[in-house]
C-alpha cells in the first residue's frame, strides 16, 4: 500500500491546512498578502532517550508516473564488485549500485531554517546561541561527511524591512532591524553558528531571499563569505559569482545549484535570485554542463517550490525534477511547503538512477502543526564507479521541533522516545527501510554484506 493510501484524508484535513500558494511563513500558517563526520561539538544535549518499536512498514513509491523507455549507453558499463545483499524490508528504497566498489560521499540534508521571533529571543539570550535550537541533534549533523540545508531569510546587519540603512541594535531582536514574518532577516552569527554546527553548504534561493531587497542579498553573501559558508541560489548586484558552488569530501566533488520559484512579489531588479520557472532553461542548461564538467562528479539541485502546507508534490514539481534529472542531476532535494512530502527513485533515459526528495520540511520553526513541526535528516550516499557518480542508499532519521515553555529544541524522535504521532507521520510516508536509529552509526545500505558506508556512532556533544 502506498503512504498516500495510510495517510487518510480526515487525517491529513485535520493535520494540514493549505493556504495559498507562495506567502506563508508565519507560525499561525496564515499567508500575507503580496508585499566522514566531522569532528563533535563540545556543546551539551538533552537528556538520553528512551527506546522505542519501529512503526509498522508503509510502502515508498520506487518510480516515476511513467518510466521512459531505458536506452543504451554509448559506452560498456565498467565492471564493478558487488558483494552478496540481505534481505531488506519491502518498504526499503535501494538503488542499483548499493553494494559496489569505490570511494563513496554521504550528505545529510535537513529542511528550511526558519527563525521566528521566539526563535531569534532565544537564540539570543542563550550563550551557545542558535546552535541552542538544534543541539540535540547537531552530532546527527556532523556524523556526514557535508551538511546542506536551506536558510529560510537573510543576514542582513543595520538593515530595516525597506532596504534602508539604520542603526544596528546588535545580538538582540528589535522587531525593526531584526525581524520575522513576514520579512526574516537574523543576526549575523548565525553564520558561523551554522558552521560551527558542522554545515557545509546553504541554499540561499527561496521566497524570503528579497526580505531586505537587494542589499540584503549582498550584505548575506558577504557574512557567508566571511563565515566559509558555501552558497548556492543567489548573487551581488553586480552579477558577481557563480549561481552554483562546489563541496569537495572524500574525494568527491559535488556541484550544488538552488533556485526558488518565487520572491513573494518583491521585485528581483537585479536578478540577485535564481528563479526555478523564470530561468527553467538557463538551469537545465547549467545542471547539464555541470554534469559533464571535468572535476565536478555529482550533481545536487535543490528547488525551493511546491505548494504550502501540502503533503504531495504537485506535477509541476514532479516534470521540473524529472527534467533536472534527464538534464544530469544526481540528485534533487526540495523544500518550501513547510511540510515533508515524499521522496522517489527516478530512472533516467540513459538508464542512471535519480534520487528526487520533494520536501523535507521545517528543520526548526515556530509552526506548532503536527506535519509543520515534523522533519527529518536526511542521508543520501553517492559512490564513485570508474564512469560516473551513482546513488549508493538512503537513509532518514525522524526529528520533530519540541516546544517547553517558550524554548524550542529540534530533537531526534526515536532517542528521546516520543512523539508517537510524529513518528508515525514519517514512517506511514518514508516507510521503516530506511530508517536509521539515531545512535547506531550511519549506514545507508544494510543490504551489503561487505558495507563501505557504515560508520562508528558520533560522540555525543
Amino acid at each position: 500500500m502506498s503512504w498516500r493510501g495510510l495517510l487518510t484524508a480526515g487525517t491529513w484535513l485535520s493535520l494540514v491546512v493549505a493556504g495559498p500558494l507562495n506567502f506563508g511563513c508565519d507560525p499561525a500558517g496564515q499567508n500575507p498578502q503580496p508585499p566522514a563526520g566531522k569532528a563533535p561539538s563540545p556543546e551539551p544535549r538533552p537528556p538520553q532517550p528512551l527506546a522505542q518499536e519501529p512503526a509498522p512498514a508503509a510502502s515508498a513509491p520506487v518510480a516515476n508516473e511513467q518510466p521512459p523507455t531505458p536506452q543504451a549507453s554509448e559506452q560498456p558499463p565498467a565492471q564493478i564488485n558487488v558483494p552478496a545483499k540481505k534481505p531488506l524490508p519491502d518498504d526499503y528504497l535501494g538503488f542499483d549500485h548499493a553494494c559496489a566498489e569505490g570511494p563513496q560521499v554521504t550528505i545529510a540534508a535537513i529542511g528550511d531554517i526558519l527563525l521566528h521571533q521566539e526563535l531569534q529571543r532565544q537564540a539570543h539570550a542563550s550563550k551557545l546561541g542558535h546552535r541552542v535550537l538544534w543541539q540535540g541533534v547537531e552530532d546527527l549533523l556532523r556524523q556526514a561527511d557535508i551538511t546542506y540545508g536551506n536558510l529560510e531569510g537573510v543576514m542582513a546587519a543595520g538593515v530595516d524591512r525597506k532596504g534602508n540603512l539604520v542603526p544596528d541594535p546588535g545580538r538582540t531582536y528589535d522587531g525593526k532591524v531584526y525581524t520575522a514574518y513576514p520579512k526574516f532577516n537574523y543576526h549575523p552569527r548565525l553564520a558561523g553558528e551554522l558552521v560551527a554546527s558542522g554545515f557545509d553548504v546553504v541554499s540561499t534561493a527561496n521566497n524570503h531571499s528579497l526580505d531586505r531587497r537587494a542589499i540584503g542579498v549582498d550584505k548575506t553573501i558577504a557574512e557567508l563569505k566571511k563565515a566559509k559558508l558555501r552558497f548556492t541560489g543567489t548573487r551581488t548586484q553586480t552579477g558577481e559569482g557563480e549561481w552554483w558552488t562546489k563541496t569537495t569530501a572524500n574525494g568527491i566533488n559535488i556541484a550544488w545549484l538552488a533556485c526558488t520559484i518565487t520572491t513573494n512579489q518583491i521585485p528581483d531588479d537585479l536578478h540577485q535570485v535564481l528563479h526555478c520557472h523564470k530561468d527553467t532553461e538557463e538551469i537545465v542548461g547549467l545542471v547539464r554542463k555541470l554534469a559533464r564538467r571535468k572535476g565536478i562528479d555529482a550533481v545536487v539541485v535543490t528547488p525551493h517550490w511546491g505548494r504550502q502546507y501540502t503533503p504531495e508534490p504537485r506535477n509541476k514539481q514532479k516534470k521540473f525534477a524529472y527534467k533536472l534529472a534527464e538534464a544530469g542531476a544526481t540528485a534533487v532535494i526540495g523544500s518550501h511547503p513547510h511540510v515533508t512530502q515524499p521522496w522517489e527513485r527516478y530512472r533516467t533515459k540513459d538508464d542512471r538512477e535519480v534520487f528526487i526528495h520533494y520536501s523535507l520540511g521545517n528543520f526548526v520553526s515556530h509552526q506548532p502543526e503536527l506535519p509543520r513541526r515534523t522533519t527529518l535528516i536526511l542521508y543520501v550516499t553517492f559512490r564513485r564507479l570508474p564512469d560516473r557518480t551513482v546513488v549508493a542508499g538512503v537513509g532518514y532519521v525522524p526529528v520533530h521541533v519540541r516546544q517547553q515553555d517558550e524554548v524550542f529544541f529540534a530533537e531526534a524522535i526515536d532517542r528521546v522516545g516520543g512523539p508517537a504521532d510524529a513518528r508515525e507521520l514519517l514512517t506511514q510516508m518514508y516507510g521503516t527501510g530506511n530508517l536509521l536509529a539515531a545512535d547506531a552509526g550511519l549506514n545507508t545500505t544494510p543490504q551489503c554484506a561487505k558495507n563501505q558506508h557504515s560508520q562508528a556512532p558520533a560522540q555525543q556533544p
